[in-house]
C-alpha cells in the first residue's frame, strides 16, 4: 500500500512539472531575447536554483554523500544542467515553442533505447506500443507544421532542442541510481551547485550587458517563473518522480509538452487577432 501511495504521488510530480513546462515554452519565449538573453538567463536559473536548494537541505536531515557519489554528480550535471539548459534556451530563442515541445516531447525514445543499455531496463510489448502511440501524435503534429526548412533560422533552434533532448534522456537515466540513495533535494544542490559554474562563464557576457532596468514587469514575472517554477520547482518534482518511476515511464510526461505549448501559443495569436482588428 505505501509502495503505491509513493508511485502516485511520482506520477503527480511528474503530471505537475510537464504541465509547468508546458507553459514554460512561451514564457521563456516571451522574454527572449527582448528582456534577457539566453545565456544570461541560463546563468541565473543556476545560481537561483542552485541557491533555493542549498537553502531547502537546510531544513533537511544532514546526509553524508561520498566523494565518488560527489565527482559523479558533477559529471550528471554537464548533461543535466549545463547542456540541457544552455541548448533548450537558445534552441528556443531560434525556434518556435510549438516546434521546441514537439521535439522534447520524442525524450520517451531516447530515454527508452538508454534504460535499455545502460540500466539494462525491460523492453516490453507494451511499452513499445505505447512508445509507438507517442510517436505517432508527435510525427502528426510535424507534418501539420510543415516540412523543416534545413537553411532557416528555425532549424538551427529544432538541432540545438534536438541535442537537448538527447542530453535530457541520458540524464534521467544515469541520474536515477543516486536519487534512490540520496535526497533529492541533496541531489540536486550538489548538481546545480557543479552546473553553476560553468554556466555562469557562459552567460556572463550576458549579464554584464543586460540592462537591469529596462526589463517590464511582465519581463520580470516571465523571469520569475523560468527560475522558481521552471528550475527549482521543475527539477524537483522530476527528481521525485525519478526516484520511483523508470526513467522510461518519467519521460512519457513529456508528451503533454506540446499540446500544452500549443494550446497556449494559439491562445496568444487569438489574442493579438483581436487585438488587431480592435485597432481597425
Amino acid at each position: 500500500m505505501f509502495k503505491s501511495g509513493f508511485k502516485t504521488r511520482a506520477h503527480l510530480s511528474l503530471l505537475i512539472a510537464n504541465i509547468i513546462y508546458g507553459m514554460n515554452y512561451s514564457i521563456a519565449k516571451a522574454i527572449m531575447p527582448d528582456q534577457i538573453k539566453p545565456l544570461a538567463l541560463v546563468a541565473i536559473r543556476s545560481i537561483s536554483a542552485a541557491s533555493l536548494f542549498w537553502i531547502t537541505s537546510l531544513f533537511l536531515p544532514r546526509e553524508k554523500i561520498s566523494k565518488k557519489d560527489i565527482a559523479y554528480l558533477a559529471f550528471c550535471s554537464l548533461f543535466g544542467v549545463v547542456t540541457n539548459q544552455v541548448l533548450f534556451l537558445v534552441g528556443l530563442n531560434y525556434t518556435s515553442p510549438v516546434n521546441s515541445s514537439i521535439i522534447v516531447s520524442t525524450n520517451p525514445i531516447f530515454a527508452f533505447i538508454l534504460a535499455a543499455l545502460i540500466l539494462k531496463e525491460n523492453i516490453t510489448f507494451l511499452k513499445g506500443i505505447g512508445l509507438s502511440i507517442g510517436l505517432t501524435g508527435v510525427l502528426m503534429l510535424i507534418l501539420e507544421n510543415g516540412t523543416p526548412d534545413v537553411s532557416s533560422r528555425t532549424f538551427v533552434g529544432d538541432i540545438l532542442t534536438l541535442i537537448n533532448t538527447i542530453s535530457w534522456a541520458f540524464y534521467t537515466v544515469i541520474i536515477k541510481r543516486i536519487l534512490e540513495k540520496y535526497h533529492p533535494v541533496n541531489v540536486m544542490k550538489w548538481t546545480f551547485f557543479f552546473g553553476m559554474f560553468i554556466n555562469i562563464s557562459l552567460g556572463f557576457p550576458g549579464l554584464r550587458t543586460t540592462d537591469w532596468s529596462a526589463i517590464t514587469f511582465n519581463g520580470w514575472l516571465g523571469i520569475g517563473f523560468v527560475l522558481f517554477f521552471a528550475t527549482y520547482l521543475g527539477y524537483l518534482l522530476i527528481s521525485f518522480g525519478l526516484r520511483r518511476l523508470s526513467p522510461t515511464i518519467v519521460s512519457t510526461y513529456t508528451y503533454l509538452n506540446p499540446v500544452i505549448a500549443a494550446y497556449l501559443a494559439r491562445s496568444e495569436e487569438r489574442r493579438v487577432g483581436k487585438e488587431c482588428r480592435s485597432r481597425w
